[in-house]
């Protein structure tokens, strides 16, 4: 059972991570900053791979719908938190990002007998049946 706990908050603690450095006035002055988009889109690829520990019986189409509107949300709230402004292009990146870390989830669970038990470990999904 901690196990599980452990796969949530580690995933919740992301959460806040990105919600505090989306929203934040000035990210630069907590982590440096280097490609905006590539930024982007490697955080979400973690936050897939993350969520997919945390919620590993959510399908692929749920987990990346979360992090999806997650997404959206804090690009909207930045248009009201000067001087942060809304980007499409963020999205873009974000969802891309997701995409890419749901495959990299699959791939590894459909070809990595190991990473498939560890994911599902203490849940109701069989092993076998992955």
């Amino acid at each position: 059972m901690l196990w599980r706990y452990l796969c949530l908050l580690q995933f919740y603690v992301l959460l806040v991570i990105y919600t505090y450095l989306g929203l934040t006035p000035h990210p630069e002055n907590s982590i440096p900053v280097f490609n905006d988009l590539l930024m982007h889109f490697a955080g979400y690829s973690v936050a897939a791979i993350s969520i997919s520990f945390a919620r590993p019986t959510w399908t692929l189409w749920r987990r990346a719908s979360f992090l999806v509107i997650f997404s959206i949300g804090i690009e909207v709230a930045q248009h009201f938190n000067p001087p942060r402004t809304f980007s499409g292009m963020d999205i873009v990146a974000n969802t891309t990002g997701v995409i890419l870390g749901l495959i990299i989830v699959t791939l590894l669970t459909k070809y990595i007998s190991p990473f498939a038990k560890l994911l599902y470990w203490k849940t109701s999904i069989q092993q076998g049946n992955n």
